[in-house]
């Protein structure tokens, strides 16, 4: 899960789009991922790919609105990542967690995972 949250964190950072093999790839890979691990996987892990499979879900809705030559694709692309994120919320609540404190820790994922925090210059040179 390590890997594909680094992948994410360098897309994310990305100022172009993604070209459509390199999203292909990601997504196929995150799917890959899911279906060989997912009974085993963390609660964090869990918070993690419900994150990957949010922001797969809204990046593939938004390239399918486009209707260009793979809009059919990506909106089944959207429906999967739809699907894999539903079904870890689901697996999430029944163990125990609440639609509250889920979100806390997808903020929290976000934040540390996603988004750290840069060292300001001061703390960089001292």
């Amino acid at each position: 899960m390590q890997e594909l949250c680094a992948k994410m964190k360098e897309y994310l950072k990305m100022t172009d789009p993604l070209p459509y093999e390199a999203f292909v790839e990601y997504y196929q890979s995150v799917l890959d991922y899911l279906q060989k691990k997912y009974q085993d996987m963390t609660q964090d892990e869990m918070v993690e790919a419900k994150t990957i499979c949010n922001l797969l879900n809204a990046n593939a809705v938004e390239r399918a609105a486009k209707k260009d030559a793979n809009y059919k694709r990506f909106r089944k692309m959207a429906e999967k990542s739809a699907f894999w994120q539903d079904a870890i919320e689901v697996n999430l609540l029944k163990q125990g967690f609440t639609k509250k404190s889920l979100e806390e820790k997808e903020k929290e994922i976000w934040q540390t995972v996603f988004e750290p925090k840069e060292q300001n210059q001061e703390e960089k040179l001292g």
